[in-house]
């Protein structure tokens, strides 16, 4: 359901020696302007990016290019709404109809905002498509906000879970100065004073217009979405309910066997999923929204935090305490 506008954008802003110098990408180029579906060339387009320039920087520079009103119309559904945060509450209800390969958290804390973005689609995510997707995502969040809030808003913090690429520099002019790189979890945060003004772009006719088009859209496509992702979105949405196999089947309006049915299908299990999942909320509840052990046990769907603190070692090869450390947190749950 990407909508086209944005592999375009990317093809435009592609150096020509890029473009010259793997016929990968030139065939993509090609598919692209033959294909019917955005979101598989989009993939490809930027995987064959980083194959023949690991280094590029074109995440940066398409980031500048995400200004809100030259977007689609999910973009446009966000900056028409009220402020914000009744932006914010678009995206939680709808983001998965995007099918984007990430997936965004938003919580509020302490007078603080945050928006991280975690990968739960796949139990091993490249680096550099991490890079490109917190690249492009922070940066249209910079600019919606600047655009239609305040011109001269900087985030207060950026957290980024991959190494310092040889451009680092260009982000000090996008993030600001406060930048940390190999953090545990992708991460923004800023003053949520910016949450509450009336956006510039504030139209309310126009906001319910583009956001039935959106559902509209998502309806008339939803037998053709990938199951895997839809439960995996599903799981995210309504946990720690949803780690209960009759719980999201009921959720996805299907039976428990055929939601192992469809999951088999794929080659993958309840379980399987149900992991992954888990494994992305232990990181946004222990850093991002900075809960307790057993808080975050329950809310993962664990009955005991050693069944939990299990898990995570599995996982992650450390406990949560030497976790948290390397994100530089103290938690008193621990």
């Amino acid at each position: 359901m990407l909508d086209d506008i944005y592999p375009r954008l990317l093809l435009e802003i592609i150096p020509e020696e890029l473009k010259l110098s793997s016929l990968g990408i030139q065939r993509l180029i090609s598919e692209h302007n033959d294909s019917h579906d955005s979101n598989a060339v989009y993939g490809k387009l930027i995987k064959s990016i980083y194959e023949a320039e690991p280094n590029s920087d074109i995440g940066i520079k398409y980031g500048r290019c995400l200004s809100p009103s030259n977007l689609c119309d999910f973009s446009r559904i966000l900056v028409t709404a009220q402020n914000l945060r009744s932006a914010f509450d678009v995206v939680e209800k709808t983001y998965f109809a995007h099918g984007a390969s990430y997936y965004p958290f938003i919580s509020h804390r302490k007078g603080v905002t945050s928006v991280s973005i975690t990968f739960p689609f796949k139990a091993q995510v490249h680096p550099c498509q991490r890079r490109f997707c917190a690249e492009a995502t922070f940066s249209y969040l910079i600019n919606a906000i600047k655009e239609s809030v305040d011109p001269n808003f900087k985030p207060l913090k950026v957290c980024l879970d991959y190494e310092e690429p040889c451009y680092a520099n260009e982000y000090r002019k996008v993030f600001g100065e406060n930048i940390g790189f190999n953090s545990p979890l992708c991460l923004l945060e800023f003053d949520e004073k910016y949450l509450y003004p009336s956006l510039s772009s504030y139209n309310p006719a126009l906001h319910k217009m583009y956001l039935n088009k959106c559902l509209d859209k998502l309806r008339q496509t939803d037998r053709l979405q990938n199951f895997e992702y839809k439960a995996t979105c599903f799981l995210l949405q309504h946990h720690p309910e949803s780690f209960n196999s009759q719980k999201l089947a009921t959720k996805l309006n299907i039976s428990v066997r055929g939601l192992q049915k469809k999951l088999n299908k794929q080659e993958l299990s309840f379980s399987h999923i149900a992991n992954l999942a888990r494994r992305e909320l232990a990181k946004i509840y222990l850093i991002q929204k900075q809960q307790s052990i057993d808080y975050t046990a329950e809310q993962l769907g664990f009955q005991t935090s050693s069944g939990f603190r299990r898990f995570f070692k599995t996982e992650f090869e450390m406990n949560p305490a030497e976790y948290l450390k390397l994100a530089g947190i103290v938690n008193h749950g621990l």
